[in-house]
């Protein structure tokens, strides 16, 4: 009974020495035990990754190019030094120190305080003594402040606010406000204007 025993004893052993060996080798165990959260080139090394770490990776490259969009969607800024020469196409906002001589099209907000020669497309465009020649297009506001200048062009916009000076023609769908220090030549169309004492007007006005 004590031989049946041991060798019974001895059989399961060899069988169990047989199974971790077999464990051990394979290819898809040693990186899951190995694999550390963003050190797995380095754990792994030149080891035949497993289809699930595979998956992973893939979701990472995935959750990369996602932050990739989210930082192009962020403000670009041109420094005051910068020059530019060319059109600029930005998906997110821009803010403009330096000069630009060339249109800038932006998916967001386009906020001038630099000099720009071109036509400018955006959500929403503001200018702080800015200088801008050129046509500008916006479905939503253009603001400008007492020391900015617009012209050469025209302006296409849902409503304007201007403290500023401009010299071209406006087409406006909502309200146009013209403040004291606000200085228009050209004609204006919109469907609602507001024009404060102080303002000077050259041009026709049409309300529709």
């Amino acid at each position: 009974m004590g031989d049946r025993k041991s060798n019974a004893r001895i059989a399961w052993d060899e069988f169990i020495g047989k199974f971790n060996l077999c464990k051990e080798n394979e290819p898809e165990y040693i990186p899951l035990l190995q694999t550390v959260p963003g050190t797995t080139e380095s754990v792994v090394g030149s080891l035949p990754l497993p289809e699930k770490t595979v998956r992973e990776s893939d979701d990472d490259r995935k959750n990369t190019s996602s932050e990739a969009v989210a930082v192009s969607s962020r403000t670009t800024v041109i420094g005051e030094n910068v020059e530019i020469s060319g059109n600029c196409k930005i998906d997110g906002d821009i803010e403009v120190y330096g000069v630009i001589n060339g249109d800038v099209s932006a998916g967001g907000k386009i906020s001038v305080f630099g000099k720009i020669t071109g036509n400018l497309c955006g959500a929403s465009i503001f200018l702080s003594a800015a200088d801008v020649k050129g046509s500008v297009m916006t479905e939503g506001t253009i603001e400008l402040d007492g020391a900015s200048n617009l012209s050469e062009g025209k302006i296409v916009a849902r409503n304007i606010i201007s403290n500023g000076s401009t010299n071209c023609d406006m087409e406006i769908s909502g309200i146009a406000r013209f403040h004291s220090s606000a200085h228009v030549t050209g004609d204006i169309r919109t469907v609602r204007i507001s024009i404060d004492e102080g303002a000077v007007i050259k041009g026709s006005i049409i309300s529709e």
